[in-house]
């Protein structure tokens, strides 16, 4: 069984006291979010768990748990989230230096072969083109060069609840003084373009 800790929220950042303790009591119950009545156990015994995914944009609290997941006998990796978006777009994440710094101590802690990078969910915006996401991925893959031997990147599924921040963001975007020119690259070429770049970087 293969624990996902978690895509519903970030574990690692924000809950990795509560689930240290759930490994140490052997279990934990998941309710469905559609119906809260519906609860599913889950064994977190260390025979029951092929390996734990940790989903996160700080693994940092989780730091100090790690020689107790390796004492325990877990098999983990991690699905890093690593993007340095506008703090207009994504005003939660870690500042970008301090995430990269996070980044190659896990790194250097776990091996880079178990932190993936993933430059996800790509916005395309106004504040956010292709060229920006061209410039901005090359820069970060420069940093965690060393660091990682795999990225995923995904562009931003266009959901009904997110139209209103996404339009939020354009109306403050238009009345920020234009400090650079938006050069076209068409949205087919982007992942591909994004995909060649550290094959050129080596």
């Amino acid at each position: 069984m293969i624990i996902s800790a978690s895509r519903r929220t970030d574990i690692p950042a924000f809950y990795s006291t509560w689930f240290i303790q759930r490994l140490r009591a052997g279990f934990c119950t998941v309710p469905n979010p559609f119906n809260q009545r519906q609860i599913t156990f889950v064994s977190l015994l260390p025979e029951d768990v092929d390996a734990i995914v940790f989903w996160t944009r700080n693994p940092r609290p989780l730091f100090i748990h790690l020689d107790e997941l390796d004492a325990r006998g877990f098999r983990y990796y991690f699905q890093y989230t690593l993007i340095n978006n506008p703090r207009l777009i994504d005003p939660h994440s870690p500042p970008v230096d301090a995430a990269v710094r996070t980044f190659a101590e896990l790194a250097q802690r776990v091996g880079p072969e178990r932190v993936i990078w993933r430059y996800d969910p790509i916005v395309l915006s106004s504040l956010t083109d292709a060229a920006f996401h061209l410039e901005n991925y090359a820069a970060l893959a420069a940093r965690l060069s060393g660091s990682t031997r795999r990225c995923v990147i995904s562009v931003m599924d266009w959901y009904r609840k997110i139209e209103g921040r996404m339009r939020e963001v354009e109306q403050q975007v238009s009345r920020l003084p234009k400090t650079r020119t938006l050069r076209p690259l068409s949205f087919q070429r982007l992942p591909l373009a994004l995909q060649g770049l550290p094959r050129q970087m080596g």
